[in-house]
């Protein structure tokens, strides 16, 4: 009897149908499938080529052991979906109608799981294809996602039914999180979010009141620190396991949407007679952000209920409650993730500061420099010689600093417009061209100045970049007086 092996089936599933591909995948590199409880556990939401991705094994070695011992390998080929992709980005940049492009992407993709496209959208990036082009793939996925060949009605899945489709996830390991669990926090945001979306739908097909829009439009700034939250505890550890195609060209649209919200909210401030202007806007805008939900359900919460460990959901936890609810959601507490964060943070403290911190002028216990620390009206970054976040202080809590961003490199701390930008100034700093960049902008309406140091040591060697960040805001009411 003819062995098929399908890679889009979990690992269980393969067990299950032929036991002895534990053994072959064990002596391949996979020694973890042998633990009965990770087999149960990870082997039912991870798939070979996944698993080789997460392990650094090489697919082509893991098929060939296969194939040695009998079996047809049954999968997609990965250069086959990729020069698809690449050929509906170029009708698109060749200015053919979306609905057109729309349509046959579904055709054609319509068996493909959607973390199969996500990894062909991946290898296009880094093959060097700009991140912006595979950028405008994002709107024909959605097609896709919905299950028409259209662009979806608004709400047309329920959240179940777009787990359902997840890829290599059953919607019942998303509800069967705890209350406290950061993904069940953010799929709350998601509901709210939607919720207000449909409030401003209604007032755009009825009264059109323009001081009702505009406080609609003010709770929509919310969306900021819930894409805040997506962008600095998820993706950055997506990143970390290799997955940072969805997490470029997702960042990039909500950067573009944040954008268009600020531009909207002052338009409206500015001119009571502004609203029949940017109706339209109003209206593309909301089913960006529809969309946009959309996908975290659909790919971004999926691919990261897949990867993280627990520890890394503790964590999440810990800087989620840290920045706070975004549409008046509440935080439950979750006991588990407490529990940790309570040790860990003991261990922390019990840990020998090896007695007085010796300074050039003067003397100081860590616990006297970290009390300090917490009383600086600054946010205070520092990036080591090997470009990775080592420290920072986050009193003046102007831009959000997450646990996670330690022992990180600072390029997958940022937006994929703003790495350029962060890895050339670094470049300078070790070049020595330049030694210092200050900026001053206007985030959330309060002036901000940005400085960023490049530190030596006495030889003159290259230590690191630190970043002060600070609110001017009562410095210059003061001064108005």
């Amino acid at each position: 009897m003819e062995k098929t092996l399908d890679l889009k089936k979990s690992v269980a599933e393969l067990v299950e149908e032929y036991p002895e591909v534990r053994e072959i995948m064990a002596e391949v590199g996979f020694k973890e499938i042998m633990n009965p409880v990770a087999l149960n556990v990870m082997g039912r939401i991870m798939t070979i080529p996944r698993g080789a991705t997460v392990k650094g094994i090489d697919l082509a070695k893991v098929i060939a052991a296969f194939e040695e011992h009998g079996y047809t390998v049954l999968s997609d080929d990965a250069q086959s979906r990729q020069g698809r992709l690449r050929g509906f980005i170029e009708r698109l940049s060749d200015g053919e109608e979306l609905d057109s492009v729309r349509k046959d992407f579904v055709k054609e993709f319509s068996h493909v799981e959607a973390h199969e496209i996500m990894d062909a959208e991946q290898s296009l990036i880094k093959e060097g294809m700009p991140v912006s082009e595979v950028q405008r793939l994002c709107d024909v996925h959605s097609a896709l996602f919905h299950g028409t060949a259209s662009a979806p009605p608004a709400g047309a899945l329920s959240h179940d039914e777009i787990h359902a489709q997840a890829a290599s996830v059953d919607p019942n390991d998303m509800d069967a999180l705890s209350e406290g669990h950061p993904l069940t926090i953010l799929r709350a945001e998601n509901h709210a979010l939607e919720q207000l979306l449909d409030t401003i739908t209604a007032e755009m097909d009825g009264a059109k009141r323009m001081d009702v829009m505009l406080t609609h439009m003010l709770s929509l700034g919310d969306l900021r620190m819930h894409y805040i939250k997506k962008e600095e505890l998820l993706m950055p550890v997506l990143y970390d396991y290799g997955v940072t195609g969805p997490s470029q060209v997702m960042w990039g649209i909500d950067d573009e949407m944040k954008r268009e919200l600020s531009m909207i909210i002052k338009a409206l401030k500015a001119d009571a007679e502004t609203l029949p202007l940017y109706e339209s806007r109003i209206r593309d805008l909301v089913q960006r952000v529809r969309e946009m939900t959309f996908k975290e359900e659909r790919i971004l919460f999926p691919l990261s209920l897949r990867y993280f460990t627990q520890m890394e959901w503790y964590r999440a936890y810990h800087d989620l409650v840290t920045m706070g609810s975004s549409f008046d959601v509440d935080l439950p507490a979750w006991p588990e993730a407490q529990a940790w964060l309570d040790q860990e943070a003991a261990r922390v403290a019990d840990a020998p500061s090896g007695g007085a911190l010796q300074f050039p002028t003067g003397t100081l216990t860590m616990e006297q420099l970290t009390a300090i620390f917490k009383l600086l009206p600054v946010d205070i970054t520092f990036i080591d010689k090997d470009d990775v976040v080592r420290f920072f202080t986050n009193e003046g809590q102007v831009f959000t600093r997450p646990m996670s961003a330690l022992g990180r490199d600072v390029m997958n701390c940022h937006p994929p417009e703003i790495i350029p930008v962060v890895r050339n100034l670094i470049a300078d700093f070790k070049a020595k061209k330049r030694t210092q960049m200050v900026v001053y902008r206007r985030i959330r309406e309060q002036p901000i100045r940005v400085q960023y140091q490049a530190m030596y040591d006495a030889a003159g060697e290259y230590l690191g970049t630190v970043e002060f960040v600070t609110d001017h805001a009562e410095a210059l009411e003061k001064f108005r007086r």
